[in-house]
């Protein structure tokens, strides 16, 4: 709930005046200090992380799914394909309704509308659903990864001057909500998905246990 509240109230900050809202001056301020030099071309760590929040980082979702249904972990393909849609679709939604000025110049293709950045939406929903994908022993390993790789993409996308520094900050609270809820929203599906793979380990142990005794020499 609070990162629903926060984007409202940045939508309401930005619907009456989308190129001057009061915090204008501070996203002004980050962009001076951190944009790129009006030459520099995207390359390395930068141009991949421009391709991973746009349409080649969708490459990704297939290889997701085929990973998982051969896990069979059908559950967590439908939480998948709706972590990839639908903090998108809300992205799109307030681009068109904002439709805020973008910073002048900015070092890579982008298209209209500023606020929210897609590329931090993006990145922060799927950080979370792979939170949630991955078992509880690996997450606390992961969580911080994950927080460091989205502020790495909020940096990218201020440094590249595609967004205000404001956008990204909304498009992680947005992405990252957004996740939140069809984790909530799919965690009795998941825990289905979690049972029968406990319950084919289980199976698989007991199988090798029957076999280790069958394979036993007698006295």
């Amino acid at each position: 709930m609070l990162s629903v509240a926060f984007v409202v109230m940045m939508l309401l900050a930005l619907l009456p005046a989308p190129a001057a809202p009061f915090f204008q001056g501070f996203d002004e301020w980050w962009h001076a200090l951190v944009a790129g030099p009006p030459d520099y071309q995207p390359s390395g760590a930068v141009a991949w992380l421009n391709a991973f929040g746009g349409p080649p980082g969708l490459v990704m979702l297939p290889l997701l799914i085929i990973g998982l249904l051969l896990a069979r972990r059908r559950w967590a393909v439908l939480f998948t394909v709706l972590v990839y849609i639908v903090p998108m679709l809300f992205a799109q939604l307030f681009k068109n309704v904002v439709d805020r000025p973008r910073p002048e110049n900015p070092l890579v293709m982008v298209d209209h509308g500023s606020f929210p950045s897609g590329h931090v939406t993006l990145t922060a929903a799927l950080m979370v659903m792979f939170i949630a994908l991955l078992s509880p022993a690996v997450r606390r390993y992961w969580s911080p990864v994950a927080v460091a790789f989205v502020l790495v993409m909020i940096w990218s996308r201020t440094f590249l001057a595609a967004h205000w520094l404001s956008d990204t900050v909304a498009g992680a609270v947005l992405g990252a909500g957004v996740a939140l809820m069809l984790w909530w929203l799919c965690a009795p599906l998941l825990a289905r998905d979690d049972a029968r793979r406990n319950q084919r380990k289980l199976a698989t142990t007991v199988q090798m246990a029957k076999l280790s005794n069958t394979k036993e020499p007698t006295p």
